[in-house]
């Protein structure tokens, strides 16, 4: 194994990192819903109903299945060619890294907020997430397929375009790309209180998030990073329920 061969193509590796780090989410998941969080690490005040992962998990298991063989087939047509594996080299990498994080999180935040604005797509698409209004870190990807392959399209016209520019892009930033999108989106959707979060400027946390569950339509459209709210005036100013928890209004949670 080196820098220039892993030992395995990239596909196979985008595949493994995908059922590491959902697996890890789904046990996680689990031992939330079945024990809960230590004292003073929830930011939610809204209860679980029992059963609630459980009657979620198919649609989950589908998208994953969905996601595997979508993202590792196209990987393996072209993994080889556009994305060969060197010793990164780390300022133009960080580069590539943040250009694929902006675009996804700009297109993320406009999709999101569309699908919020227009009503007839919430109402048929999107409001399937916010069933999951005090959400374990696997329901995140409890939603429909059509609003998580559409959210694709940002980063990988992104990862096309560098691609063009600079004729490939190093397969380690690929797999960097996916790693911190998968551990974010758990992340925020684990209802716990960030803490290295709070050391990155702009970095969206639990906190921002889970307010976007608990007041669905009244803003933080935003995922990887808050900056789009900021800019576009939708940041939800007001605290969460007593104790600092995000509690879902009655009207806005069912």
């Amino acid at each position: 194994m080196s820098w220039a061969d892993p030992g395995l193509p990239l596909w196979a590796l985008i595949l493994i990192q995908l059922n590491v780090t959902h697996g890890i989410g789904l046990l996680v998941s689990v031992a939330i819903e079945r024990w809960g969080l230590p004292r003073g690490w929830s930011v939610q005040g809204a209860p679980r109903k029992p059963g609630t992962l459980r009657r979620h998990l198919p649609l989950i298991g589908l998208n994953h299945l969905m996601l595997m063989a979508l993202g590792g087939g196209a990987f393996a047509l072209v993994g080889g060619t556009f994305f060969p594996f060197s010793r990164p080299e780390l300022l133009p990498s960080l580069l590539c890294l943040a250009i694929i994080v902006l675009a996804d999180d700009f297109g993320f935040y406009w999709l999101h907020r569309t699908l919020h604005v227009q009503k007839e797509l919430y109402k048929r698409i999107h409001k399937l997430h916010h069933k999951a209004y005090a959400p374990v870190p696997i329901e995140y990807f409890y939603a429909h397929p059509i609003e998580w392959m559409t959210g694709s399209l940002p980063p990988v016209l992104a990862i096309i375009g560098l691609v063009l520019v600079n004729g490939t892009l190093n397969g380690w930033v690929v797999l960097a790309w996916v790693l911190l999108r998968q551990l974010h989106e758990l992340d925020i959707h684990s209802g716990t209180r960030s803490v290295v979060g709070q050391l990155i400027p702009f970095w969206g946390q639990t906190v921002h998030h889970d307010l976007h569950h608990a007041r669905p339509n009244a803003g933080n459209y935003a995922s990887t990073l808050t900056l789009w709210d900021k800019v576009f005036g939708t940041v939800i100013h007001s605290p969460a329920g007593p104790g600092g928890a995000c509690v879902p209004p009655a009207e806005e949670s069912a």
